[in-house]
């Protein structure tokens, strides 16, 4: 047991080994390395540089143009629009810099802020090292290119800490730091980690409250004070969560849409046969087979929800596993007899919700129905198994007498057995430098040179186009527009595909104004395109990792205008002028008074103007947006202007100046005169 208090040379040593870990496992993307694989390109990095080249120009990146037929990019919520780091990171450096730095960095606090948590439980300074550790390097690597995944990691051990000295000494402004600090994960946006630490601490607090002796029991009121921490966190990070829930409302994930089956909460489940990688990860689970997802659907009570080896993944260290294992036969050391509780049923009960079981009653719970990804519960349970491995360090240590060698020889084994487990089975990989081949790029280069907002590409791989400058489906997207999961946008981009440029393709890709194609082989019949360009390009073969494959561009010949009128003939001319992360301005010449047709999603928030004057908006078709215009030249602009943003910002700086406001205020002593 280890109550002496946290010097500042341990602080010093925890923080330099959290950024030596650090920056050996992820040295490469501090220098001319970056990731790739898993989510990275198709998901993040096309977020990420219209997050980076907004905020640059001073823009809130409210609108991603790009992706699909545009979709709301703050409230689809893993760009962190408000996240701090992001704030700095992408407004200072080259949006890849950025990424890779945010990457390391989270890394180093995540192991700080687990040790210190460790230590607050009775751990030792070096079996906390170890714990730190194996919670950092056990659950994130194998999960690399989720970025907010290591986002999580920092904040859910920084604010159990918080919470633990909260309960020991309630204090306005340790109450303050807990619900601004769970604010601010919920800014970073993918909300899923965001619940389990809310989750996690509501249940931390309620146990310390039922299991602690009397002499050390929190009050009941101190810890009715953490749910109402996760309450005013909710305020705090309004300006991400009220757009979110504006999306929600008219999304996949509605209720009301048909499209909720392409939505399944048990998606990323623990098969319970595979907690057998905590003893053999390194045989046959990362096989292969295992690695590509079908060898875990058929496990032994495996709910039917599909899955995969990332999200399974759950691994502590054999070293670590067997001085758990040991602790339980050992007589338990009363001071820490309340501690060991608690992190096994927190560990325990998150392994069984991973298994998926619990999801024919909890899906009737708030929170609980909102997020796949039940695996993902083991972060708790690798912080849990974490804990436990430290305590019983402290054990075997204390017998033997050296505490600061085994906690070091323990750690550099396990470093090492962390580090073979992980990487079969991570979803990403450090590649020789990607991003420095966009300026080499003919594909860039091609769209680069059409008209401003005139192109729309058919591509594999959803979303990687949208680094080459132009829009692209079919789409990626975790939450977005409920028509996205539709029919309308159900495309074949394999030429092998029976439906490949079919008569009905032809008229969905019409329909969305598809202007060229992108594929991996030429097309031998090219009565319904025509060639642009064919040849190995930098980056996209970068990306797909085969430098010397050949694409093939085709333009459409029959395409829908991104830009038409009803009737038809009225358009004389027309022409983008402008495009921000929050509006399009585009000059307009008709000849008669006609309706002006723009294929780009009409999302609640997009309003019109004419000739800089308002009016109304006639879209009924959510493919479109519609305005009535009189006959000569207009300039027709559309702002994006949610009232969602602009409350949520609101409700986010109120509560935080009232919070810390009110924790700041000075108080009268017990003892000081009242009059």
């Amino acid at each position: 047991m280890s109550d002496a208090p946290v010097t500042r040379l341990q602080w010093f040593i925890a923080l330099t080994l959290g950024v030596v870990l650090s920056v050996l496992s992820w040295h490469g993307l501090l220098r001319d390395h970056d990731l790739n694989g898993g989510d990275t390109w198709p998901y993040f990095m096309p977020q990420k540089v219209v997050l980076a080249e907004s905020l640059q120009k001073n823009e809130i990146p409210v609108w991603h143009h790009h992706t699909g037929l545009g979709y709301p990019l703050l409230a689809e919520s893993q760009a962190g629009v408000f996240y701090p780091t992001n704030q700095v990171l992408y407004r200072w450096l080259d949006v890849n810099r950025a990424y890779y730095a945010s990457i390391v960095l989270h890394y180093a606090l995540a192991f700080v802020f687990a040790w210190r948590f460790v230590r607050s439980q009775k751990v030792s300074h070096g079996a906390s090292l170890l714990a730190a550790l194996i919670y950092v390097y056990g659950w994130f690597p194998a999960r690399i290119s989720l970025e907010w995944s290591i986002i999580g990691g920092v904040w859910l051990p920084l604010t159990l800490w918080i919470t633990h000295e909260f309960l020991q000494r309630p204090d306005a402004k340790l109450f303050a730091a807990l619900a601004t600090s769970l604010g601010i994960h919920l800014l970073a946006g993918h909300f899923t980690l965001a619940f389990i630490n809310q989750l996690c601490l509501v249940m931390y607090g309620l146990l310390r409250f039922l299991l602690a002796p009397a002499e050390t029991r929190p009050q009941l009121r101190s810890f009715a004070m953490v749910p109402a921490a996760v309450l005013i966190s909710l305020l705090i990070g309004a300006a991400q969560l009220l757009p979110s829930m504006e999306l929600k409302q008219v999304s996949q994930r509605d209720d009301g849409q048909e499209t909720q089956r392409a939505f399944d909460p048990g998606y990323g489940h623990m098969p319970p046969l595979y907690l057998s990688q905590l003893v053999a990860s390194w045989t046959w689970w990362h096989t292969p087979e295992i690695r590509l997802q079908r060898g875990l659907l058929h496990l032994p009570g495996s709910i039917s929800s599909d899955t995969n080896a990332v999200e399974a993944h759950f691994y502590l260290g054999l070293i670590p596993l067997c001085l758990i294992a040991t602790s339980l036969f050992q007589r338990r050391q009363p001071a820490t007899v309340e501690i060991q509780r608690i992190w096994w049923i927190l560990g325990i009960a998150a392994v069984v919700y991973a298994t998926g079981w619990l999801l024919p009653v909890t899906r009737y719970f708030p929170g609980f129905s909102y997020f796949m990804g039940p695996g993902r519960y083991t972060i708790v349970a690798t912080l849990a198994g974490a804990i436990l491995a430290g305590l019983a360090l402290d054990r075997v240590a204390r017998t033997s007498g050296r505490a600061i060698l085994m906690a070091a020889v323990v750690g550099g084994l396990t470093w090492f057995d962390l580090g073979w487990s992980t990487r079969p089975i991570a979803d990403a990989v450090q590649v020789p430098d990607i991003w420095s081949h966009r300026s080499d790029s003919w594909i860039r280069e091609y769209f680069g040179s059409q008209p401003l907002h005139s192109t729309r590409l058919l591509s594999s791989g959803p979303n990687v186009a949208n680094v080459f400058g132009t829009s692209a489906v079919p789409q990626y997207l975790g939450i977005g527009p409920a028509v996205y999961f539709s029919d309308a946008f159900d495309l074949a981009t394999d030429p092998a595909d029976d439906r490949f440029l079919s008569k009905e393709q032809l008229e969905k890709l019409q329909r969305l104004a598809v202007t060229h194609v992108l594929i991996d082989q030429r097309l031998q019949e090219e009565d319904m395109v025509e060639a642009v360009k064919a040849g190995p390009d930098p980056l996209l073969n970068q990306i797909w990792g085969s430098p010397y494959t050949p694409r093939y561009l085709y333009a459409l010949r029959e395409t829908g205008q991104r830009l038409s009128t009803d009737p038809e003939t009225a358009l004389t001319a027309w022409k983008c002028t402008s495009v921000t992360s929050s509006s399009l301005t585009i000059d307009v010449e008709l000849s008669a008074p006609a309706t002006v047709i723009l294929r780009d999603l009409m999302y609640p928030g997009w309003s019109a103007y004419i000739d800089g004057a308002a009016v109304k908006t006639v879209s009924t078709d959510p493919l479109v947006r519609q305005v009535a215009m009189s006959a000569g030249q207009h300039k027709l602009e559309w702002k994006f202007q949610s009232a969602s943003v602009l409350a949520g910002m609101s409700v986010s700086v109120m509560s935080l100046l009232v919070l810390w406001a009110i924790a700041l205020w000075p108080r009268r002593k017990e003892n000081e005169p009242t009059s």
